[in-house]
């Protein structure tokens, strides 16, 4: 793919699910929330060797051309907070994203992250000692864009906004407003991108998809 770009495209890429969403795959949710009272020792080289298999496929990742950033999907929280201790993902998950971040960053690429959930715990760790460059993952219910722009909006780019059930649910005319509206209070200063909170599923509409676009390409005059 890399080979074949038009001029001036770039390749946003990374690894297929992050360390905390790996780590309970392998050890369970569950298991992970038990294990770490029982034999935290054990969750620790888990999680040690996932990072570094991780680490040697940045690696890789970026002696390809045209790499323009690397935009790994971490699922930290839920709507209510983290999906464990925030102390916890300092230890255990957020060095290894601090490692990759380097690694981008040593080669002039941004370092975006996309965590969903209510993840302010650890905002200020993300910012100052993993220095991501910018976040997606933006729900009404626990992370709103228009608050998440106030807060952080000076230090990183924020990505997306577009709450995923008013997207599905909103009428026409209201999901225009609202989106407007996302346009109008977070474009301000830069540093940010419209788009959906989350991944599209296939319940869209296409009709309020095109509505989503359509604001964004009238906002640039397009």
């Amino acid at each position: 793919i890399s080979d074949h770009l038009p001029e001036g495209m770039g390749l946003i890429a990374a690894h297929g699910g992050g360390l905390l969403e790996i780590l309970t795959k392998i050890l369970s949710y569950e298991g992970l929330c038990i294990k770490i009272f029982d034999d935290y020792e054990l969750v620790k080289k888990v999680a040690d060797k996932i990072g570094g298999l991780m680490e040697r496929f940045y690696m890789r990742l970026l002696e390809i051309d045209n790499i323009t950033a690397i935009f790994p999907g971490d699922d930290m929280g839920y709507n209510m907070g983290t999906l464990i201790a925030p102390e916890d993902i300092r230890r255990l998950v957020l060095p290894w994203h601090k490692k990759y971040a380097q690694i981008a960053h040593e080669k002039g690429i941004v370092y975006f992250l996309h965590s969903c959930g209510d993840i302010k715990e650890i905002m200020k760790d993300l910012m100052d000692y993993v220095k991501i460059d910018g976040k997606h993952s933006f729900h009404d219910e626990s992370s709103p864009i228009i608050e998440s722009k106030e807060l952080y909006g000076g230090r990183i780019a924020l990505l997306g906004g577009v709450d995923i059930d008013k997207l599905a649910r909103l009428e026409h005319e209201k999901l225009r407003k609202y989106i407007r509206n996302i346009i109008d209070l977070c474009s301000v200063n830069g540093k940010f991108a419209i788009g959906s909170g989350n991944s599209i599923p296939n319940y869209i509409p296409l009709e309020n998809y095109f509505i989503m676009m359509d604001e964004a390409l009238k906002y640039q005059g397009i």
